[in-house]
């Protein structure tokens, strides 16, 4: 069952058997602070326990701690689909695997040894292409701030914000042997990558607290092209990125200037200099007509 649901960030919807789900990334903005509760600092036999108290050493604010554990679970658990294999917290941390289930399990269990209270969520992932990742059966975390109220997560994926196709579910009981599902109509996706996210793994993307940048990025998008690459060469710097959907962005770069090299399928493009003036988010795009002729973009 589906029912209307709303917490920071995320808006469930239900009008005429239709669900729409609408997801914000702007700054969460949570100034709570944190401090660890007193009992934690026994080193007792739990090594969940354990764990987390060596990760929340030192953190000052709620939204530094719950970044410290999540970062930490993206970093150190594989993606497992075992259903033999045991969810447990314990288990799970001992196996460095999981599957959805251990990973939401072991996340609230650190997480709660720190303070800091959170829960599962079942839910439904709704496919974003026919003939892409099926759609499934999903869990994942929602994690509370006492300033800005409950706030999801999927630990291996996204932390502090989960995409719009995650649908929440009332009820973790499905009916026996009944074929749950949906019809994803419609995605606008307008999330991108526009800084870094420290302490985590590559493949995961953060809701930031502010909106200050920890350095600068560079999008490079090539309208109306699939493919290619861009290299972008500057002092001790080098970084490659795929254009995987016409476009990429570079992140973590330094003021300065930089060479770009951008190579399509059947033609090249270079931009000889881009310049970073600070922690800013930059971009350069590339019209349908100018691609092939050698010209340089426009920058914004």
């Amino acid at each position: 069952m589906v029912e209307p649901y709303a917490n920071a960030g995320y808006r469930l919807t239900v009008v005429d058997g239709e669900a729409r789900v609408r997801t914000d990334l702007q700054p969460l903005e949570s100034r709570a602070p944190y401090a660890a509760p007193r009992g934690l600092a026994g080193n007792g036999g739990d090594p969940v326990r354990r764990l987390a108290l060596t990760l929340v050493n030192h953190a000052d604010t709620r939204y530094d701690a719950v970044g410290r554990i999540l970062g930490w679970v993206s970093r150190e658990i594989r993606y497992e689909l075992d259903r033999g294999a045991a969810q447990t917290p314990v288990e799970v941390l001992q196996r460095h695997s999981a599957y959805c289930t251990g990973v939401a399990r072991l996340s609230v269990a650190l997480l709660g040894a720190a303070g800091i209270e959170a829960r599962e969520v079942a839910g439904w992932i709704a496919a974003d292409t026919v003939g892409g990742t099926p759609s499934t059966y999903h869990r994942w975390i929602e994690v509370w701030y006492p300033d800005r109220g409950w706030v999801f997560s999927d630990p291996l994926v996204s932390h502090n914000w989960v995409p719009a196709n995650y649908l929440r579910l009332a009820s973790d009981q499905v009916e026996p042997g009944g074929e749950a599902g949906g019809l994803l109509l419609e995605r606008i996706d307008g999330v991108t990558a526009v800084d870094l996210y420290p302490g985590s793994g590559p493949r995961i993307r953060a809701r930031r607290n502010e909106a200050r940048q920890l350095a600068g990025s560079l999008h490079v998008e090539a309208e109306g092209r699939r493919g290619g690459i861009a290299v972008l060469e500057g002092e001790g710097f080098r970084q490659t990125t795929v254009l995987s959907s016409g476009g990429g962005t570079f992140l973590g770069l330094a003021a300065g200037e930089y060479s770009l090299h951008v190579e399509l399928p059947g033609e090249t493009v270079l931009l000889r200099r881009v310049r970073m003036r600070g922690r800013v988010k930059s971009a350069i795009f590339f019209p349908p007509l100018a691609l092939g002729m050698g010209v340089e973009g426009q920058s914004r």
